[in-house]
């Protein structure tokens, strides 16, 4: 930073310290008194200015400097934080309570307010009856908090590792599970994650930038850390240069409007079947990159034989490809032309492989991208983290710490993230994984702090079954989610506002550290998570109350992790406390990083972490696990719901994507106003083709029915031309609203999509979600519907 910005940070905070100590001291400096004061926060929606007034309401968020592009996500904060799904106080079930248990009437019975005495009595009680080989700890992932004190994930881990010994936890993710589980051993890194080539490298030499399924402008408006929206001035760029835009997906995205990309329409999960055939084109011709393929990869001998069919007698042309794509031939013989012709991007995404053999998707696009032979060149190669976090923009260089660390966990049992519901209804099932083999715990209690599991988990009512063979199950939530209405122990916790933490943003120019001061005293009874927990070891006991807390207070544990980084920090903590951040100008070079250029300047002193040091197109590795499905190989594998399989497209002729929501983080935000800016008649909206609502009879605004032998859901009908034939598409992340709790697969009011999702998992060797291989029907309604319910507070005796 420069001297003359340090000047000006030291002025702004020495005057806002000032303000927010006394706002009548600033008023007697001379300072024009208003009864009101701003107070520094962050979150996943982005750094905004809290303004609360004389009684200490929240009452308007002002975005700060880092927010380059503020959006309408960030306002429903207020709304959110009042919002009268709010957890007020400690609440039990009914029958929980009385000592019946009746775990068949979760969800259905109403709670009863008690003491926080009770309540920890009730917790505690159950933690000791539950030897940690039957605790299942699923407060999985990251997204409900930003900070590094408060993270629900981080904080829970720590109390049951340091105050219990142990728990039963997850292996793996939602978001990436099956290339997670491949991409290290293909190219050394897991990718999605990966610190990506520089905008300013892609504006200066790429020609041909493909969006292989990413929509970069919807999915960048939200941050695993802060969102600082930096992207969007990139994508007007973009919009403006000499690029060409490809877009290859069943959807037309909002981000190729913006580029007006060419669309390539395609069968969803049938992208492997594609690149295949480009690369047998792309071999037969003559025109891929040898030179790259035998000085930077390894296995292409032993690849090629299933490439050209003689191993399984089928030729992978790009003939063959159309027959399974529904690309015509030529179009596919004409990108892979204009991709080798051309300094190419292909930028990846996420959701590709979140379907049936989704560990092929990443692994074959890698390959693809050898054959073009661009890799590590300005401009070209490969990308799976350009749609995530900000991802493009220059790195700081500025290195921070992780957060709060959970200690050791004693318990060497995991289950793979998607398997839930299978791990709780099978106990003592063995099933393959990662090449081995690993059998499912027997789950008792399960325990959920801050993560909406009925909403992002696949196939609702087989989740909520499982769910109901608990004996015991806890949340701690702020809101009455979906998931605290099936708990047994509800405990009230705080939203990020009521609690002092700090936070880096973004996950990728980590060029801001940022105080998450506290804005508001806590609602009602709720209580910081990490505090219930720091309660909670010290009625285990003295020794586990002191591992938990580390011998540290709160505001010890923040000092710590500001001075814990190898951050160029110029001003101490208090000071940096007061002004609310710090901004670290990414060095020059930044802006011209080139992923994966060391490796192609020299593949020996920069090999790869893989068996070969260089890009595995052949594993040996994976060929000694032996599977099914999953080769050593990339491999074309039909799944068990596309639209190429006829018997099943009879009974359900539409193929489901559950994309991210565009206005939403998940489930966040549900039950806030923001909801009335894209829902149908306070539905999630299903959009369809303008030639199959027609078919149909269906039109646009009306209420229709998506079902399958799942289950059942109602959404608001959204007829466009944006989307092909025979494909529908529903946002996840919709509160689960049942309309009859009675029912054993009741239809769900509101348009949760799990309902309707699968939970088969990619394949033995991720074991991942594979909610993207859906089919469905649709229909028009004949019937009066009910208004939704999904943001109704249960009946609470006592409140």
């Amino acid at each position: 930073m420069s001297l003359t910005r340090r000047k000006f940070l030291k002025g702004l905070a020495a005057s806002s310290a000032i303000a927010s100590i006394n706002p009548l001291l600033a008023a007697s400096e001379g300072t024009k008194f208003y009864n009101t004061k701003k107070i520094p926060h962050a979150t996943h929606f982005g750094a905004f200015w809290a303004e609360v007034n004389s009684e200490g309401k929240l009452i308007k968020v002002t975005p700060q400097q880092s927010d380059k592009h503020p959006s309408v996500i960030t306002d429903a904060i207020i709304d959110r934080t009042y919002s009268d799904t709010r957890v007020k106080y400690p609440c039990v079930r009914k029958s929980f309570l009385e000592g019946k248990k009746r775990p068949k009437l979760r969800g259905k019975e109403p709670f009863v307010r008690v003491s926080w005495e009770k309540a920890l009595e009730l917790v505690l009680q159950k933690l000791k009856e539950t030897p940690i080989e039957n605790l299942f700890n699923a407060s999985y992932g990251a997204w409900g908090h930003v900070g590094l004190l408060h993270n629900c994930n981080s904080v829970a881990g720590r109390f049951f590792n340091t105050a219990l010994g142990g728990h039963i936890g997850t292996d793996g993710e939602y978001s990436n599970g099956a290339a997670g589980k491949v991409n290290a051993s293909i190219v050394g890194d897991l990718e999605v994650y990966s610190l990506q080539t520089s905008h300013e490298v892609i504006l200066k030499n790429t020609q041909v930038y493909v969006l292989w399924g990413a929509d970069l402008y919807k999915c960048n408006q939200i941050d695993f850390k802060v969102a600082n929206r930096g992207n969007d001035e990139y994508y007007k760029k973009y919009s403006k240069s000499n690029i060409k835009f490809i877009s290859i997906d069943p959807q037309y995205t909002q981000t190729a409007e913006i580029l007006n990309a060419q669309w390539i329409k395609i069968r969803p999960n049938t992208d492997v079947a594609l690149m295949l055939g480009m690369m047998n084109y792309l071999y037969k011709s003559g025109k891929y990159d040898k030179k790259f393929i035998e000085k930077y990869t390894d296995g292409f001998d032993k690849f090629l034989p299933y490439l050209l069919g003689k191993t399984d007698g089928i030729d992978k042309t790009p003939a063959w490809a159309a027959n399974i794509t529904g690309v015509e031939e030529n179009i596919i013989t004409a990108l892979a032309d204009t991709f080798v012709k051309n300094r190419t991007f292909l930028a990846g995404n996420w959701a590709m492989q979140r379907a049936h053999h989704g560990e092929q998707a990443d692994w074959t696009l890698m390959v693809l991208a050898s054959m073009i032979g661009q890799v590590g060149l300005p401009g070209g190669g490969f990308g799976f983290s350009m749609h995530y976090s900000g991802g493009g923009q220059a790195f700081s260089g500025v290195r921070l710490p992780v957060g709060l660390p959970q200690g050791k966990n004693n318990l060497d049992t995991n289950i793979p993230a998607s398997r839930i519901s299978e791990a709780i209804l099978n106990p003592g099932k063995k099933i393959k994984f990662k090449g081995k083999e690993i059998t499912y715990p027997k789950i008792k209690t399960m325990y959920v702090v801050g993560a909406s599991v009925l909403g992002h988990h696949p196939d609702t009512n087989e989740l909520i079954k499982a769910l109901r063979t608990l004996d015991t199950l806890i949340v701690h939530e702020p809101w009455w989610t979906p998931m605290a209405k099936m708990a047994d122990i509800v405990l009230p916790s705080t939203t990020t506002l009521e609690r002092d933490d700090i936070s880096f943003g973004g996950s990728y120019s980590q060029d801001y550290v940022y105080a998450m001061k506290k804005v508001i005293e806590p609602y009602f009874e709720s209580r910081n998570d990490y505090d219930i927990f720091e309660e909670l070891a010290k009625r285990i006991g003295e020794r586990e109350h002191k591992k938990f807390t580390g011998g540290k207070t709160k505001q010890q544990w923040l000092e710590g992790f500001y001075g814990r980084s190898d951050c160029p920090y110029y001003m101490e903590f208090a000071d940096f406390w007061k002004q609310g951040f710090i901004h670290f100008e990414p060095p020059k070079e930044a802006y011209n990083f080139v992923r994966h250029s060391e490796f192609r300047a020299d593949p020996i002193a920069n090999k790869l972490a893989t068996e070969s040091g260089k890009i595995q197109i052949y594993s040996p590795k994976f060929e000694k696990y032996g599977l099914d499905d999953f080769k050593a190989h990339p491999t074309w594998f039909e799944p068990a719901e596309w639209l190429g399989n006829e018997k099943l497209v009879k009974k359900y002729p539409f193929h489901l994507l559950s994309p991210h929501p565009r206005y939403r983080v998940h489930s966040q935000l549900d039950n806030t106003w923001v909801r009335d800016l894209y829902k149908i008649q306070g539905r999630e909206p299903v959009v369809i083709n303008t030639n199959d609502a027609k078919k149909l009879g269906i039109t646009h605004g009306e209420v229709v029915e998506v079902y399958n032998d799942r289950g059942s859901l109602l959404a608001g009908a959204f007829v466009t031309d944006n989307i092909m034939e025979g494909v529908i598409s529903i946002q996840e992340g919709a509160w689960y609203d049942p309309e009859d709790i009675s029912d054993s697969k009741p239809r769900c009011n509101a348009g949760h999509v799990n309902v309707l999702t699968s939970s088969r998992p990619t394949s033995t060797m991720a074991q991942a979600t594979s909610v993207n291989t859906c089919l469905v029907g649709i229909k028009k309604l004949k019937e009066v519907i009910k208004p939704y319910n999904s943001t109704t507070p249960p009946e609470i005796i006592g409140a």
